[in-house]
C-alpha cells in the first residue's frame, strides 16, 4: 500500500522535478558510509558501467537489463547526490544516516526486487524485507521497508 502511495507522489513530482520521499533532510544530509562488497562474484557486469554513467548524467534510471539495477548511489534529490546518497552494493546498503543492511537474499520481483536483509539502525541487527520498485515514468526507485523510511530515490551514478 505504501508503494502505491509513493508511486502517486512520484508521478505528481515527475511533472515538477525530482521525486520527493518521506526521508527527512537531516537524515539524508549525513555523510554516507562506504559500501563494502565481500562477494566479488556477485558484482554487476562491468559492461553496464558506461550505460550507468550515461544514465546518471541524464538523470535516468539504470537500464532494466542491468544485473543488479539497484546498485549505485541514490538520493531523494539531485542536490543530495553529492553528500546524502544511499549506497547500494549487490549485497549491502548504507544510507546517508544511521542505517546499514546486509542482503541475505535478493529475488527479482515484478517491477524490481524483494530483498531479505539484516539491518542495523542504532539498535541490534534485525531482519527486514526491503522492496525496491522502479517507477519508470518518474525515473525513480521506490523503497519500502520496516527499518528504512519509505522513499523515492533518483539515481546519482555508480559506486565510486
Amino acid at each position: 500500500m505504501r508503494i502505491a502511495g509513493l508511486v502517486l507522489i512520484l508521478l505528481a513530482a515527475g511533472c515538477s522535478g525530482a521525486p520527493q520521499g518521506n526521508v527527512s533532510s537531516a537524515e539524508m544530509s549525513r555523510p554516507d558510509a562506504s559500501a563494502n562488497v565481500s562477494d566479488a562474484s556477485s558484482a554487476p557486469s562491468t559492461s553496464a558501467a558506461p550505460a550507468k554513467e550515461a544514465a546518471a548524467i541524464a538523470g535516468k534510471l539504470p537500464p532494466p537489463d542491468t544485473k543488479y539495477r539497484y546498485v549505485g548511489r541514490w538520493a531523494a534529490t539531485e542536490q543530495l547526490c553529492a553528500s546524502g546518497a544511499w549506497r547500494f552494493a549487490p549485497k549491502r546498503l548504507d544510507t546517508a544516516g544511521e542505517v546499514s543492511c546486509s542482503f541475505d537474499s535478493v529475488a527479482q520481483a515484478p517491477g524490481g526486487y524483494d530483498i531479505q536483509a539484516t539491518c542495523t539502525a542504532e539498535a541490534p541487527p534485525q531482519p527486514d524485507t526491503i522492496k525496491l520498485r522502479f517507477a519508470e515514468s518518474a525515473q525513480a526507485m521506490l523503497v519500502d521497508s520496516h527499518v528504512l523510511p519509505p522513499a523515492g530515490l533518483i539515481y546519482c551514478g555508480p559506486l565510486k
